[in-house]
């Protein structure tokens, strides 16, 4: 399933590309969080975090890097929003940040969601933006631990409930994120030195 991602990526669809091409021209980094699964496998779906910038960008976080991420539960009146905040700190230089958001009312944002609960790695694809479409620069691999595992876990099930105990006419992700965002914070602080 991994084959070849290290060498070009994941096969992202030309439509996801261009869409998300056209995001970082129109609004800066972006991110997803994709699933994927080999055809015939009976295994779960892994998460993968696409990240896309401009050439710069990427390359400025290129080589030895620290990856700091935050799941974030926001409870509207019109349902839940889950973010995934991401900052990745590199030896030297700013740090490239960027937010996520996972519509658990979509299947898709609800596998990804509980993928973080389950994997024990997490891959992260980096991409530039290149013209109106997007070049793959390099992956990195990270450890999602047994307390980040769990903290996902928690944050699905307080999410599908949050969601559950809205009333179905008040639903809306748009709405809810329109309230959300307005406590979303960037970049993820890095822990304080122990002294």
């Amino acid at each position: 399933m991994m084959e070849g991602t290290r060498s070009k990526g994941l096969d992202l669809p030309e439509r996801v590309r261009r869409s998300l091409a056209a995001a970082v021209a129109d609004r800066g980094v972006q991110a997803r969080v994709i699933s994927t699964q080999a055809r015939e496998s009976m295994r779960p779906p892994q998460g993968h975090v696409v990240v896309a910038a401009t050439r710069d960008e990427i390359d400025a976080v290129r080589g030895p890097a620290r990856i700091l991420r935050r799941l974030e539960l926001y409870k509207t009146p019109y349902g839940p929003v889950v973010r995934l905040a991401i900052s990745v700190y590199p030896e030297s230089g700013e740090p490239l940040s960027v937010g996520t958001l996972l519509n658990i009312s979509q299947v898709s944002g609800d596998a990804a969601l509980s993928g973080l609960g389950r994997q024990k790695t997490l891959y992260m694809h980096f991409y530039y933006l290149d013209a109106e479409d997007l070049t793959y620069a390099f992956s990195k691999e990270i450890p999602n631990a047994p307390e980040q595992r769990a903290e996902a876990k928690k944050v699905l099930k307080m999410a599908r409930d949050a969601y559950s105990g809205t009333h179905e006419d008040r639903r809306s992700f748009r709405w809810a994120v329109g309230i959300a965002e307005k406590q979303f914070e960037l970049p993820v602080p890095e822990p304080e030195d122990e002294a």
